[in-house]
């Protein structure tokens, strides 16, 4: 009789236990988190669809998008979980249809991308990438006479933000701490909540680039912001003698590449620092190699604690939400 109640226990439990989908990897302590919290957890073995088939949950990244088709064909799916903030590889009408939760980790990457920012900022303004190739090519004396007449300073130089969330906020503050003149531009932004915050208002976009000799994009990917940042956008910038300088730490899609391109080669913009692409993992852009571009591989949460501290927080968020918490 305890052999068959055991059994009987075993079946049940693993009839109960959810199964959680993970399509991209997450920091190991996320994983024994999910193992902790009573989740089967499995990792695509084949196709998306086959797999997404039996999950209760999936847990994706960027490098996984869900289509409404393979929403649709997901039987027992329950949650869907984005380790990381944007969400414009979710179809979220189709999860909307279905009554889907889709939780993200917003806010434990903040820190991270916003020190990869002010690490971007430091290169367009220092050519950093351009002085470690000089010194070890052997044009030490070279590159420091020329970093002398045509790097400058962030202190003093008035800094546009496109987009003011979490991180444009945490961008914001840390370079109002190196002296910029920060100001700002977010659809759900008004004047009152700027001043709040401690920047400028801007009313459209615009406005943000005509007074901004450096501009950060750090807003979500949508119909409203995609190709924003095109060729007019840049030439509405200031020409001073700092000259014009753009980052991009939101996504790809949000500057028109091939104008980034143009301008970089007419001398319209000075410097652009991406750690996006509209197409990745980017292997080919007519970007590479140009004078005044740098990038690097969508990297802008990848350190040990942000990781850590994303994975904790998806799981946490979608298992909650199978227990019906």
């Amino acid at each position: 009789m305890r052999a068959l109640l055991a059994a009987a226990a075993a079946v049940l439990t693993q009839a109960l236990q959810p199964t959680v989908l993970v399509t991209d990897g997450l920091a190991p302590c996320g994983l024994d988190r999910l193992v902790e919290r009573g989740a089967k957890v499995v990792e695509p073995d084949g196709s998306l669809r086959d797999a997404l088939s039996s999950a209760d949950a999936v847990i994706v990244r960027s490098a996984t998008t869900l289509t409404a088709q393979l929403i649709a064909e997901a039987p027992s799916l329950r949650c869907i979980g984005r380790a990381g903030v944007g969400l414009d590889n979710i179809d979220l009408v189709e999860a909307a249809k279905r009554s889907i939760p889709v939780v993200t980790s917003a806010g434990a990457s903040t820190r991270a991308v916003s020190e990869l920012c002010m690490a971007h900022l430091l290169q367009c303004a220092r050519g950093l990438i351009q002085g470690d190739r000089a010194t070890q090519s052997g044009a030490f004396k070279a590159f420091k006479g020329q970093a002398a007449s045509s790097a400058h300073e962030l202190g003093g130089k008035r800094l546009g933000i496109l987009g003011f969330g979490r991180i444009a906020r945490e961008i914001a503050w840390l370079c109002v701490a190196f002296g910029m003149d920060v100001a700002a531009f977010s659809p759900s932004l008004d004047a009152d909540e700027a001043y709040e915050s401690g920047v400028l208002f801007a009313d459209s976009p615009q406005s943000l680039f005509a007074r901004s000799t450096h501009v950060v994009l750090s807003c979500p990917l949508n119909e409203g912001t995609r190709n924003l940042v095109d060729r007019n956008l840049i030439e509405l910038m200031p020409s001073e003698e700092c000259g014009r300088h753009l980052v991009n730490v939101a996504r790809g899609g949000v500057a028109v590449e091939a104008d980034i391109a143009a301008c970089l080669a007419e001398g319209s913009l000075q410097s652009y620092a991406t750690d996006v692409f509209a197409e990745e993992p980017c292997v080919d852009s007519p970007l590479f190699g140009m004078n005044g571009f740098s990038a690097t591989p969508h990297i802008g949460a990848a350190t040990r604690e942000a990781q850590d501290a994303v994975s904790l927080m998806v799981v946490d968020r979608v298992m909650d939400e199978l227990a019906g918490d």
